[in-house]
């Protein structure tokens, strides 16, 4: 089944703007592993506000990283593919 925004705002996790794609996290499912940061700290930057910046990279990367994320704290809808 594919993600809605409905449906991940619902569940707890809190939507971040993009042109392109929006990124969703759930800070409570979050491990704190930091792939993210490590991996793309031009959109996963924990000393901005917001700490999430869709706009920051390419949208293939920021999904290829969200796919990644280990504790399934991220998520993303791809605007481009949304009907």
């Amino acid at each position: 089944m594919a993600e809605t925004e409905k449906n991940l705002v619902e569940a707890g996790y809190k939507k971040y703007y993009g042109e392109e794609i929006d990124i969703y996290f759930h800070p409570t499912k979050c491990t704190h592993a930091a792939n993210c940061i490590k991996y793309l700290p031009s959109v996963f930057n924990v000393n901005k506000k917001p700490w999430i910046y869709p706009n920051g990279a390419l949208r293939e990367d920021s999904k290829r990283v969200v796919h990644n994320c280990p504790s399934d704290a991220l998520k993303f809808i791809d605007k481009r593919t949304v009907h």
